[in-house]
């Protein structure tokens, strides 16, 4: 859920960047308008970070200088009618979420885009010729442009983190276990691994303690199942970064945690997969 405090820390950038993009008003009633969208939430989800537009913010240009000032939007949507446009559109499938947020008495719109799963390409050729199939767009500093195949390698061809696990402690609390996990991040790529986001899935456990160190319980976006994640700004080369991670409950006769783990890093192919951490 997009948060005001959310909002807040986007307004108060006053810039555009590759992971942020202002708009005085987001205008959609055209075909082309809504190409120019779509576009537009292709380049930021491809960043690999997570991404904003944000409506209600007015191009001041002086001096040779551009800030940005707050403006009440004049045009309101719905998170549905936003993902409508968007489906069918891209691949792998994309979607957003949408919020209309007063802040100091002006209404504004935002967009949040995760790009868990870069490279995004067209998926639909639009009649104007705005979107071609195929096509990877990319955000250039504050200006979105098609990415040259130099571009979609270097996502993929110098990092590559890895995620392994230690049990530091169990203990028995009534007819169950209490186990402590703590995971191990491992980089063994060809450079440091930047804007690293891991999240872990707990599968077949009682409930989840508490998450422990600098991850956090993300349970509420994973529909109540027992879910943490964890966001570090760098993983150095050769580096094992431990990272600490949770506390769970399970059932005395448990064996193992199954889990689904999702990692993520900025110039990486996200993984996604089944992990198992055993009971010992």
């Amino acid at each position: 859920m997009i948060t005001p405090d959310e909002l807040k820390s986007l307004i108060e950038l006053k810039r555009e960047g590759p992971t942020l993009d202002y708009k005085q008003d987001l205008n959609l009633e055209q075909e082309m308008q809504k190409a120019e969208f779509v576009k537009d939430v292709l380049a930021l989800a491809n960043s690999g970070y997570p991404s904003y537009i944000v409506m209600g913010m007015k191009e001041i240009t002086k001096d040779d200088s551009k800030t940005w000032d707050p403006i009440s939007i004049t045009k309101s949507y719905s998170q549905v009618q936003l993902n409508q446009i968007l489906q069918y559109r891209t691949d792998p499938p994309l979607s957003i979420e949408y919020a209309e947020i007063e802040q100091n008495g002006i209404k504004h719109g935002i967009v949040k885009i995760l790009g868990e799963n870069p490279p995004y390409l067209v998926m639909l050729k639009d009649k104007f010729g705005n979107l071609q199939k195929g096509t990877v767009f990319l955000r250039n500093i504050d200006m979105n442009e098609g990415a040259r195949r130099a571009d979609v390698d270097q996502m993929y061809n110098k990092v590559d983190t890895r995620l392994s696990h230690i049990v530091k402690e169990k203990k028995i609390v009534d007819d169950s276990t209490e186990i402590d996990i703590e995971f191990v991040l491992t980089n063994i790529g060809r450079m440091s691994a930047t804007f690293v986001r891991v999240s872990c899935q707990f599968n077949n456990i009682l409930r989840l303690v508490k998450p422990t160190g600098a991850w956090r319980d993300i349970s509420y976006l994973r529909n109540n199942v027992p879910s943490i994640q964890l966001d570090v700004d760098v993983v150095h080369l050769d580096e094992q970064f431990h990272v600490n991670g949770a506390i769970i409950q399970i059932a005395k006769d448990v064996k193992q945690v199954d889990s689904l783990v999702r990692l993520y890093a900025a110039g990486m192919r996200p993984k996604k997969g089944d992990y198992v951490i055993d009971i010992k």
